[in-house]
């Protein structure tokens, strides 16, 4: 019987951990220890069935230098779990419970020694923490669960240690649910099946076994019977009141505060009605929650609780299904948690699924509370850790930059709407909002019927966030806006007046934002543009309830946006920028685009200010020159962009930081970094200027010359601070008094301190290096850590241990660390009150770093420009720009800049150049035909982005290129209807070329494609011809016009300014096989080889050669038709011509270039026949 004993015992502790025990707070006193009892008698179980095992004898205490082991009951047909994570803090409120082997645990890691693990292993001191002891900062309102890394204090060192230990009450509890905790990292042996265990009989006497228990359900994966009997009763108490906890009723029946439920046409989701019985049953954190969440109900709020960010509710459940976060088990107050450093992760998730998200902050420490409420703060549960909404961000008003997915600019656009009456075209006032730079840009707009320059400013801007006035937008600039803007951008709708501010409530806000003699001098202009103020009213209401208001304001960074047809540079309408791939493909990427050509710049205010470069290239021959000067002597000089590079690729976003800097909303290490690149300013302008001597260009030199000395502004304003290593920075002596005093105040008590550690040491008889201070986390500092068997006197308080040592408080060194705490709080206090002082300073001197910044990504841009002339290849060449009263462009063997790197990349051939001319001694007007697939609309494409690229002040990929700069670019491309407006193919069509025909000028290029397939034959036809003669005869701009009908291409061939192309096939007609040679040549296109291409795109054969029979036919009944109609000794055109001659004539309304134009073609219709 013994032997089988002994033999089960062994197995147990082969498969358990082992755990040193813990000393009791009496056994920790100096007294010797008493000697170990031998085993108590195993005493025969009552009525046990034959196979159990007897119950062990009581634990023995082991040799100090030993790890003591744990006894555990032999069970061999039974196996019995072993404990996989250490227990949980007593409360000391907990009844005393003593002390038996399954109660002995590890105590805690020392600093400095290892402790060993279950196996015997030593195991590094470090671990890894879990979820809840993070949460030291708010303990006093967010008491949590006992921690299952937390080490158990006995009895009596548990109620000494309640006064710098927060107590668990239940309506904290309530208050803040805890998550289940990660698994532990202590090793142990896999759980065995569950099976009823047997307690041990209580040491020392003898006595028969209980009556084995139904295995109760586990507490956060932990068994029951490793828990005090405190501990069980909390945790049945807590599991009733789940279980007979009910939801809110105000979340059942969801009202906003005026009452509206959701579906009701006035429902406000931002805001939640809570009725005042709710309130009185609150605890005091779910009434600082809901105090905030009634106003916000339709945003996810991260509330900081110590070093978490937890979600409760119905946000709870948005971050476990979005975020795949762990949710509490709870009715009321269900809750997710993420550590504060995943913040910005988890924020950016949420935004970018269309979330708005606030952060709510701790606005004090725990110290910092106790000091605020002073002796208040030992008493009830209402005193709790002040917190306050910081702001919100939506996907539109991201103000740190490093949460945004690129450099780019993203906006938040308020619209103001206005129509005279009913049907009248409409006005709009817009304020465009860049949150990461606060740059607030306005601007009217006068637009047309189908809103051409709204959409055309949509287009141009990567819009995350729309706002307008509620019953006031028209619908079909509502359906206009959602399908411009991405699908993930969000619509807000504001009530008129109260939230959409007008004109004069915005200037009453502006006034209350900056004092009336710092109100920006670029808000002065605009106040006659109600509209665009109005605007601006109705989004700094929405800012102000973000909380963003003040900050984006603070850097006054207000100006006038020119509309699109007011800038002075050439005009890239909606429809241009789409067909033109200039920004975006027809994926929504920049794949192929000319921004991921030309964009080349290194700074990422540069890449942001190239962007507006290339949606507004220049018109001005003088400024255009200039540019191209300066990528001349880049590209003759490459010394220099190789020293800037060096300079630039150091910078951080100086334009982003800078804007957080003067709002006082940036981290002290961001604040150092800003500071530093400005000190890099002047030593990289010395060197840059010493390598721009030789250039030609003047541009390169003023810019340089302009810079201004940015470096002794940031020299000026380091010399106030120490920068520290950890990021941080404090006021030199002498600079912040406040901060001298507090400063002077955390020494004196660092040495009362140290006073009284040499006093304990004297009093305990030891050496004063055999006493020394521990710091266990940030919280418990101080610790008197002396030899394990040193006596010590009753009233020192055991904090933690290990099995070399022990470390207390003393009575007087417990007060000596609050005075600590008191005095590091008042010197970060000060040290938070310099540092907004350094950020004034900084803001007065905003505009000057603004300029310098504005000045870096000018050269970055020129530099971007000479960098994208050098990989065109070649051949490429700098445009000449000639004065001309009309626009016209010749180019030789042009190829596309975008599309030709694409076909030698592919390896499937190459570009095929062209030449091109329009204008000048050239042809105003190409008819292009030919086949589909031919190369008709890459050709239009090609000139139009040559344009660009020249008027931008960059190479074009040509021989040579001569042109006179046109003023727009506008086209109709394509084949697409509009659901969203209700419009057909052809009614589309229709639109497009109505706006083309009213905003196209003399200096215009417009490129018209296959116009009027949307209808009938004839009519399609009719239409097209009529387009085309107007623009041939009045307008008289440059143009590309596509079409498969050759009768026009005939028709007009008489005119003097017109001239016929198409594009060269290849055709086999006995294998029905065509070859696209995509070479531009003269004449019309005698097929569209239309059953070829079908053949191609993999249409039945039969059906291909059904079609070309029936194409035949037709074709011969058509030419029969034109022979008859040539027998007129007049030609209808001609007769078009003279009667609209004779109209204008009688209106006394003739214009001498249009009769030039008419009179020219009748001669050279009818004279020859007469």
């Amino acid at each position: 019987m013994k032997a089988t004993k002994q033999s089960s015992l062994l197995g147990f502790f082969a498969k358990a951990p082992r755990v040193e025990k813990k000393e009791s707070h009496e056994e920790a006193r100096s007294a010797p220890a008493p000697p170990a009892p031998a085993p108590a008698p195993t005493p025969a179980p009552a009525a046990a069935p034959p196979a159990a095992p007897p119950s062990p004898p009581a634990p023995k205490r082991v040799a100090p230098t030993a790890p003591a082991k744990r006894a555990a009951p032999a069970a061999p047909a039974t196996p019995t779990a072993t404990p996989a994570t250490k227990r949980a803090r007593t409360s000391p409120a907990s009844s005393p419970t003593p002390r038996t082997s399954d109660q002995s645990l590890t105590p805690p890691p020392s600093s400095d020694a290892p402790e060993e693990d279950v196996g015997g292993r030593r195991r590094a001191a470090r671990r890894r923490v879990n979820y809840y002891e993070e949460r030291s900062e708010s303990s006093d309102d967010a008491a949590s669960q006992p921690s299952e890394d937390e080490f158990v204090l006995s009895d009596a060192e548990s109620s000494d240690a309640s006064e710098v230990s927060a107590v668990p009450s239940d309506d904290d509890d309530a208050a803040s649910p805890e998550p289940e905790p990660e698994p532990s990292d202590v090793e142990a042996s896999p759980p065995p099946r569950r099976a009823k265990r047997t307690a041990p009989a209580p040491a020392p006497a003898p006595a028969p076994a209980p009556a084995a228990e139904a295995p109760a359900a586990p507490r956060l994966g932990v068994a029951r019977s490793h828990l005090t009997k405190a501990e069980r009763r909390a945790e049945d108490d807590k599991k009733r009141r789940i279980e007979n906890e009910q939801a809110y009723d105000f979340l059942l029946d969801v009202r906003d505060k005026d009452m509206h439920r959701p579906g009701d046409v006035d429902y406000d989701q931002r805001t939640l009605y809570i009725p005042p019985s709710a309130w009185r049953a609150f605890t005091p954190f779910e009434k600082q929650f809901w105090e905030i969440k009634q106003n916000h109900f339709d945003t996810v709020l991260f509330f900081q609780k110590g070093k978490f960010y937890e979600l409760y509710e119905e946000d709870a459940m948005i971050g476990h299904r979005e975020c795949d976060l762990k949710l509490t088990d709870r009715v009321k107050m269900k809750m997710v948690g993420v550590p504060e450093a995943s913040f910005d992760m988890f924020a950016t998730k949420l935004l970018a699924l269309g979330y708005k998200v606030g952060r709510v902050d701790q606005c004090e420490t725990a110290v910092a509370k106790g000091m605020r409420l002073g002796e208040k703060s030992r008493g009830g549960g209402s005193e709790i850790v002040r917190r306050e909404l910081r702001h919100v961000v939506t996907s539109g008003t991201i103000v740190d930059g490093s949460v945004l997915a690129d450099d780019l600019s993203s906006y938040c656009v308020s619209i103001k709407e206005h129509r005279a009456a009913p049907g009248a075209p409409p006005a709009f006032g817009l304020c465009t909002l860049d949150a990461s730079t606060a740059e607030f840009r306005l601007l009217s707009l006068e637009d047309d019927a189908v809103l051409t320059q709204l959409e055309t400013v949509l287009r141009s801007l990567r819009v995350r966030e729309v706002l307008l006035e509620k019953g006031v937008v028209a619908p079909d600039t509502l359906r206009l806006i959602r399908n411009v803007v991405p699908t993930t951008c969000q619509i807000t709708l504001l009530r008129p007046h109260a939230e959409f501010l007008e004109a004069d409530a915005a200037e009453a806000r502006l006034h209350t934002l900056f004092r009336a003699e710092t109100v920006p001098e670029g808000l002065h202009t605009l106040r006659e543009e109600r509209l665009a103020m109005s605007a601006l009213g109705g989004l700094l209401w929405y800012l102000e309830q973000l909380h963003l208001d003040a900050d984006l304001c603070a850097s006054g960074n207000f100006a006038r946006l020119p509309p699109p047809t007011e800038r002075g540079a050439l005009i890239l309408d909606a429809k241009s920028l789409t067909h033109l791939n200039v920004l975006q493909n027809d994926q929504g990427t920049d794949a192929g685009t000319l921004h991921r050509l030309l964009n080349r710049c290194i700074t990422p205010f540069g890449r942001r200010l190239f962007t507006l470069w290339l949606t507004a290239p220049l018109t001005d021959i003088a400024a255009i020159d200039a540019r191209l000067d300066a990528v001349d002597d880049f590209l003759a000089h490459p010394a220099f962009g190789e020293e800037f590079a060096r300079f630039a690729r150091a910078l951080p976003d100086l334009e982003r930081l800078q804007t957080r800097v003067a709002a006082g909303k940036c981290r002290p290490r961001e604040f150092l970094t800003v500071l530093h690149a400005y000190t890099r300013f002047q030593k990289a302008k010395d060197a840059l200027w010493a390598h721009a001597e030789p250039f030609r260009g003047s541009v390169v030199r003023e810019l340089l010359a302009s810079l201004p000395d940015v470096s002794a502004l940031a020299g000026a304003l380091r010399a106030h601070f120490h920068a520290n290593d950890d990021g941080s920075f404090t006021p030199r002596a002498g600079k912040f008094p406040a901060y001298d005093a507090a400063d002077d105040a955390v020494r004196a008590a660092e040495a009362r301190l140290e006073q009284e550690r040499e006093a304990c040491a004297a009093a305990l008889g030891l050496a004063p290096r055999d006493v020394a201070w521990k710091h266990i986390g940030t919280n418990e500092i101080y610790q008197l850590e002396v030899p394990a068997r040193t006596k010590v006197p009753a009233t020192w308080i055991v904090m933690s241990q290990t099995k070399a040592a022990k470390r207390y408080y003393t009575p007087k060194g417990k007060d000596l660390v609050r005075e600590l705490k008191e005095a590091r709080e008042t010197r970060l206090a000060a040290v938070r009150a310099f540092q907004d002082e350094i950020y004034v300073q900084f803001r007065a001197e905003y505009a000057t770093f603004a300029r310098a910044v504005r000045i870096v990504a000018q050269l970055d841009g020129l530099l971007s420009l000479a960098k994208s002339s050098d990989a065109l290849g070649a051949p490429a060449c700098r445009p000449e720009l000639v004065k001309s009263d009309t626009a016209h462009f010749s180019f030789t063997q042009l190829r596309h800049p975008c599309m030709a790197p694409s076909v030698l990349a592919s390896r499937s051939g190459e570009f095929i150049p062209n030449d091109l001319a329009l204008g000048s001694e050239h042809e105003e007007v190409m008819i292009l035909t030919g086949s589909n697939m031919a190369g008709k609309s890459t050709t239009a494409r090609t000139a139009a982005t040559a344009m660009i690229l020249a008027q931008m002040g960059c190479y074009v990929p040509a021989q040579a290129a001569r042109l006179a700069p046109i003023d727009r670019i506008a086209s109709r491309m394509g084949a697409n209807d509009q659901l969203f407006r209700n419009n057909s193919t052809f009614m589309v069509e229709m639109l497009e070329a109505s706006k083309i025909l009213r905003d196209a000028t003399p200096r215009s290029l417009v490129i018209m494609d296959e116009l009027g397939r949307g209808t009938s034959t004839f009519d399609g036809q009719a239409i097209a011809y009529a387009v085309l003669h107007h623009l041939v005869a009045r307008t008289r701009c440059l143009c590309f016009f596509m079409t498969h009908y050759s009768g026009i291409a005939r028709s007009l061939d008489a005119y003097p300014r017109v001239c016929n192309r198409h594009m060269q096939v290849l055709v086999d007609d006995a294998a029905r096989h065509v070859v696209f040679t995509y070479r531009l040549v003269r004449g019309i296109a005698e097929s569209s080889y239309g059953t070829q291409v079908a053949r191609i795109a993999g249409v039945p054969d039969a059906i291909c050669t059904k079609a070309a029979h029936v194409s035949a036919r037709f074709f011969a009944e058509a030419q029969a038709e034109q022979a008859r109609r040539r027998t007129n000794p007049v030609p209808l055109e001609t007769l078009s011509d003279f009667a609209r001659l004779f109209a204008l004539a009688h209106h006394g309304r003739a214009a001498a270039p249009e009769l030039a134009v008419l009179r020219a073609a009748a001669e050279r219709r009818v004279l020859p026949r007469s």
